[in-house]
């Protein structure tokens, strides 16, 4: 498959610094909103409609009222996490552009095997995720996401602010709230949460590669592949940080 470049913002080292300084200090809203204001259509918004995530939906509703939400269906999704994403969009009056694989799921496991997302799961969310999320990209300068640092060890020193090498500017609105901060935000602007959160589910990717955790495990992606070394997916890793 070929996929157009995506669009890329210069910004010096200098700048760099004196950016994630600036956003540090700022409240989350405030770092949306100066993300809207700079950036305007060509700022991408992502969300996986998981557990957690109607906490900048919201802020997304209020900051950039009219500006979409793109989401990934990789066809291989809870029935839940597509009823959420629904029921959100309702609630919080979003739009939001539904980005899918190429190859729909039955031809894709026709072609690789019931069984792709444990022998290969790296070409399964490339394939999913990654290729789809790509196609989306090219004229965005700036791509807004939910993550948090403290969502696992992996993500642990996410930046407000991330330049990319050949890609826009990652910008993580909430990267420095905590899951308690999310919920609480959440229960003050009675967002619903997501219906599996309740069954131990703290973070839900593919049905095929997510479980429960225990109440007591403290990386919030613990059910995501596990057993396996695998830690992301690929979408917020395929493009290298300046």
């Amino acid at each position: 498959m070929s996929v157009s470049p995506a669009a890329s913002i210069e910004i010096t080292d200098a700048q760099r610094d004196e950016l994630v300084a600036r956003l540090e200090g700022l409240s989350a809203e405030e770092r949306l909103a100066w993300a809207v204001d700079r950036f305007g259509a060509s700022l991408l918004c992502t969300s996986s409609f998981g557990p957690g995530s109607g906490a900048l939906l919201h802020l997304w509703s209020v900051v950039a009222k009219g500006l979409p939400v793109h989401f990934i269906d990789t066809g291989f999704l809870f029935e839940e996490t597509l009823a959420y994403r629904d029921e959100l969009a309702s609630a919080l009056g979003l739009s939001v552009v539904v980005l899918a694989p190429e190859t729909p799921r039955e031809a894709f496991v026709a072609k690789h095997g019931l069984k792709i997302y444990q022998q290969n799961p790296d070409l399964c969310c490339a394939h999913n995720k990654v290729e789809p999320l790509q196609r989306a990209l090219p004229g965005k300068l700036g791509w807004v996401s939910g993550l948090r640092r403290d969502q696992s060890s992996t993500r642990a020193h996410t930046a407000i602010v991330e330049p990319t090498v050949e890609g826009p500017l990652k910008i993580h609105p909430i990267a420095d709230w905590s899951s308690r901060d999310v919920y609480r935000y959440q229960e003050k602007h009675a967002i619903p949460e997501h219906p599996l959160w309740a069954k131990g589910y703290v973070s839900v990717g593919c049905e095929p590669c997510t479980q429960p955790v225990g109440a007591d495990e403290s990386d919030e992606r613990a059910g995501r592949w596990a057993g396996s070394a695998k830690t992301e997916c690929g979408i917020h890793t395929f493009l290298a940080k300046k």
